[in-house]
């Protein structure tokens, strides 16, 4: 090999644009002749760094230019393909093939399997996907360290693996379970001749070395970028560097660190007997080192590639310096505590966040020329960037990517699987009627079907599978009350039937194994979605995923459970991330951390400055205990903090950088990063504050000041006319305590509706308990011995929702055991069953009310007794006394007005008889059901029924004059304390017009 004198190896300063500056020196050592450039050689991180690279070459081409040889070594982080420059040539042995990563997984997923059985232990097939998955990216970090079988042979004679306490338990079966797996694994690759990405990357790289050496790539040879600290990349870049004509530059280094501040960053030599150390490992500069350190350079050798104009480099490396140095700040001249180029802001939330980056992208782009880059690790936030710039049609895409689950075509599929586990619940079958792929050729009129479908299953779920929706809608046609709806329910039945066959062919692939189940999943996906799913980049993206999986043995990663499948499908998917095409606004980007290492601009904007986004949570290693890790000389978890904080460092020095951050996100309150902690504490008031866009952002969508008034709540009063309304005597509580609800439920004509799959509402609960004793009462005469068994009749449907079944057949069941037996108590009382749900109706002060009795009881002396079946808690005394609980007195009034039995009696009582649990029962008793007499209670006034009676009458005459009769407004919630129901809170917009008045009042004092 000829070498060069010494190392050619540069750095930038911060703020440097690496691109540019490679550029410079490429142009500089290729000199003027026209063809010398396309001679050399750079080699670069990863694939956007290649674009990059050719963008700063295009600014410098002036007159044209011929482009060098540009060879990404391909990042593993960014799942990208090794360049097929590292291909082997001529004269070279063959490589191994590379291992699908599928296929890998799938193979590890067996390995586990197989070592889970020999212990008897029982793993589902997700949590088996998702080891093999953590598995595999384990392996290349021993493959990228060159770790091999010897090290953990080294390490099986250390006594300090079995006496190591954070071994317990499962640190101690996890690497138990390693040491089996991995030498099946290294012999099944051996079999099949192939490979994994890192194992294949080493060789290949090590071939490009011995390339250089024999000099068979032309000259010059660049490595700009790269800086990861991988042994195999650390030798090539050291070839280069020896090489004549070769150069490396890298990000930057700390040229000003004292050489005892650089030697403390470790790793610091191993001592015989003692764990390895890999040193501060979370300082921006580690990584850097440990480069320098496996290239066999020394940091003298590194030379400064431009020059630090702005003299930003003291004050960067002083923020992020070894915190045991941060005591030297007290010591530092308010002249080096300076970033004049940087500014940060502080939104209130992520929302506000985001409108504050697009406005500052927007002012920005006023400036003919400037480039603008936005720079964030949250996913989140980047999309709402993305929206927000929007309102001026700037498009920019997130250069991170977008997973393929969150995309139409993914989530659409997930939809198809998440309704197959739920056994086509009716939520879930809604959601993937109403994705906005399927029927797009006929979306409107699919629309209008689905929601008619939605309507029809408000209410607790009709049951389980097809048949169950299909028998729902078959009993709404032929529910009296759908008379009129008769040919609307018949069209609704007739498109079921098409949705249904349809998507039944997924219930018999489930039994004919994942394959099966994929391929149905697929098809069936492409004609509800008129073939739109396989359209657009995420639409191809899934198609050839899919293809890919299509061949495999899924049998390897155990059963898959039904309710497994969307789980296990998104395992499978984890991986799959959709980078946008380019073509967005060329002077705007929005990258994440890894696409931004090699990208400069005019301005930088650092977005999301939280911790848990920036730096990000390390990921724990359920494989390998923290201390193992570090005695086989694996990287800490951490040191990808030390990445981040690398990445800041780098931004805060351009140019011109804005950092942002929120107090608050979709989660709740954040806590500033570290980073940006020490930013604040070592600039203090130096710091300036970028204010204006914050401000803009919360005036952009808000009227203007002299538009914004506090208005009182208004005040409904519906005209005469619309008063004239019918009222049941269930009204009357309402319309005393909440008069809005009244207003929306019999004025508007309002309802509110179930959700879908609502389970056991109060209403279920209700009618299922009344329909009961309705048909005992009809059809068994009221004969306690035949209650239990219309009981078992109605729970035992086997259209009844099993969970409906599970969670409340015994709750009712012992209630309604306490109604036959309290029934059959009082017939030997003397006192016997009259009526059961009867309907009535009576005017009151001009206006017709309605009421319906659950039961009647007439007494040996003709008196009756009220009856209302509760199936929660009745009306608390202090409810009853204050007047807002009058159904029962209101019904005792029909009664005796002969409205229910069509002759008159007097009523001696007024009871609930609730299917609740008795909080007052002695032990022994039946914790369910009991009777609670009006009048008669400890803290209720004790009264006659007939005076009772009288004062509920006159109070519901009093509320009929009042709102019915009367002008008075309907108010919500007049008296919140006896309201049960919150049905109508967001129509009236309760809420907001409480903040309101209390804002009201507010500006009222301090007038």
């Amino acid at each position: 090999m000829v070498e060069a004198i010494r190392p050619s190896i540069f750095t930038l300063p911060f703020g440097g644009d690496l691109c540019e500056q490679t550029v410079e020196l490429v142009l500089k050592q290729c000199g003027p002749a026209p063809l010398a450039i396309s001679r050399a050689t750079i080699f670069l991180p990863n694939n956007r760094a290649i674009r990059a690279m050719q963008e700063a070459f295009v600014r410098r081409a002036e007159n044209g230019l011929l482009m060098p040889r540009l060879i990404a070594i391909g990042d593993l982080a960014l799942d990208e393909a090794l360049s097929p420059m590292l291909d082997p040539v001529d004269g070279e042995a063959d490589t191994p093939g590379l291992i699908g990563p599928l296929r890998r997984q799938l193979i590890l997923a067996g390995l586990i399997r197989q070592q889970y059985r020999k212990q008897a232990k029982e793993i589902d097939a997700t949590e088996v996907m998702r080891l093999a998955r953590l598995l595999a990216e384990l392996i290349d970090e021993l493959d990228i360290e060159k770790i091999g079988p010897k090290a953990f042979e080294e390490l099986a004679g250390q006594r300090e693996v079995a006496d190591d306490p954070d071994l317990a338990g499962h640190w101690q079966s996890s690497y138990e379970n390693l040491l089996e797996i991995l030498p099946l694994y290294r012999k099944e690759m051996q079999k099949l001749g192939l490979e994994g990405p890192a194992a294949l990357r080493n060789i290949l790289l090590a071939r490009l070395k011995d390339r250089l050496g024999r000099g068979v790539l032309p000259r010059p040879v660049f490595a700009s970028g790269i800086s990861t600290a991988a042994p195999a990349i650390a030798d090539l870049l050291s070839a280069i560097a020896k090489l004549a004509g070769g150069h490396v530059i890298l990000p930057h280094i700390d040229l000003g660190m004292d050489d005892e501040g650089w030697e403390e960053l470790g790793p610091p030599p191993q001592e015989k007997g003692k764990l390895p150390e890999f040193g501060k490992e979370t300082h921006p500069q580690f990584h850097l080192k440990l480069l320098l350190e496996r290239m066999g350079v020394n940091r003298g050798e590194v030379a400064l590639l431009g020059s630090d104009k702005r003299n930003v480099a003291g004050a960067i490396n002083s923020i992020f310096c070894l915190p045991e140095a941060t005591t030297a700040w007290s010591l530092l001249t308010p002249a080096r505590k300076k970033l004049p180029s940087l500014r940060l802001t502080v939104a209130e939330d992520s929302a506000e966040e985001a409108l504050a980056i697009a406005i500052m992208v927007r002012r920005a782009l006023e400036e003919p020329g400037k480039r603008i880059a936005i720079a964030t690790p949250d996913r989140e936030l980047a999309k709402r960037i993305s929206e927000q710039l929007k309102r001026w049609d700037i498009a920019v895409d997130d250069t991170a990517g977008k997973p393929l689950l969150q995309t139409p075509p993914g989530m659409l599929l997930v939809a198809l699987a998440q309704m197959v586990a739920d056994q086509f619940s009716a939520s879930s079958l809604l959601g993937v009627a109403k994705h906005p792929l399927v029927r797009p050729e006929h979306r409107l009129e699919w629309l209008e079907m689905t929601r008619a479908l939605d309507m029809e299953l408000r209410g607790p779920s009709p049951g389980l599978g097809l048949k169950a929706i299909t028998r729902q809608l078959a009993r709404a046609a032929k529910n009296p009350r759908n008379k009129a709806r008769k040919d609307e329910l018949k069209a609704l039945q007739e498109w079921w039937k098409q949705f249904a066959e349809q998507i039944s062919p997924l219930e018999k692939a489930v039994a004919q194994g994942f394959d099966a189940f994929l391929a149905t999943l697929a098809d069936i996906a492409g004609e509800l979605s008129d073939g739109a799913i396989w359209k657009k980049a995420e639409g191809r993206q899934l198609s050839a995923f899919l293809d890919e999986l299509s061949g495999h043995d899924f049998n390897l990663a155990g059963h898959i459970e039904r309710e497994a499948l969307p789980a296990f499908f998104a395992e499978l998917v984890a991986g799959q991330v959709v980078r946008p095409p380019y073509g967005g606004h060329p002077r705007v980007a929005l990258f994440g951390l890894l696409e931004a290492r090699l990208q400069q601009a005019d301005l930088l904007i650092c977005a999301g400055l939280n911790e848990g986004s920036w730096p990000q949570l390390p990921t724990p290693d359920p494989w390998l205990a923290p201390r193992i890790r570090r005695q086989l000389g694996l990287p800490a978890l951490e040191r990808n903090i030390g990445l981040s904080a690398h990445d800041l460092a780098g931004a805060i020095g351009a140019k011109e950088c804005i950092i942002t951050r929120a107090r608050r996100d979709r989660a709740g309150p954040t806590v500033a990063s570290r980073f940006l902690l020490r930013i604040e504490a070592f600039l203090g008031s130096a710091l300036q504050q970028e204010e204006e866009a914050i401000a803009l952002a919360r005036k952009l969508d808000q009227p203007e000041a002299s538009e914004r008034h506090l208005f009182p709540a208004p005040e409904i009063r519906p005209s005469a006319a619309q008063r004239a309304v019918r009222l049941s005597v269930t009204d009357f509580d309402r319309l005393l305590s909440d008069p809005f609800a009244i207003y929306a439920k019999r004025i508007l004509r309002l309802q509110p509706l179930d959700s879908v799959d609502a389970g056991a509402t109060h209403a279920w609960r209700g009618t299922l308990v009344h329909d009961i004793l309705e048909k005992w009462a009809d059809e068994d005469n009221s004969d306690p011995a035949r209650l239990m068994q219309r009981v078992d009749c109605a729970l035992g449907d086997a259209e009844l929702h099993p969970g409906l079944r599970v969670l409340w057949q015994p709750r009712i069941l012992q209630g309604l055991k306490w109604v036959a037996e309290e029934t059959q108590r009082q017939m030997d009382a003397g006192r016997n069953l009259l009526l059961a749900e009867a309907d009535g109706k009576i005017q009151l002060a001009g206006t017709d009310v309605t009421g319906k009795v659950d039961r009647i009881d007439l007494g040996e002396d003709g008196s009756l007794t009220i009856i209302d079946y509760k199936t929660g808690q009745p009306p608390a005394p202090k409810q009853i006394n204050a007047g807002y609980a009058l159904q029962l007195g209101l019904l005792g009034h029909m009664a005796i007005n002969g409205c229910f039995a069509r002759r008159k009696r007097p009523v001696a009582a007024l009871e609930y008889w609730s299917l609740a649990k008795d909080q007052q029962a002695k032990d022994g008793a039946n914790p369910f059901g009991y009777r609670r007499k009006l009048g008669s209670g400890r803290s209720a006034q004790k009264k006659a029924s007939e005076d009772l009676i009288a004062d509920m009458v006159a109070r519901a005459e009093e509320a009929i004059e009042k709102w019915i009769k009367g002008d008075a407004p309907f108010v919500a919630k007049l008296r919140p304390e006896f309201t049960n129901y919150d049905d109508y809170d967001q129509l009236s917009r309760l809420q907001e017009w409480d903040q309101r008045q209390s804002q009201l009042r507010s500006a009222g004092e301090r007038a």
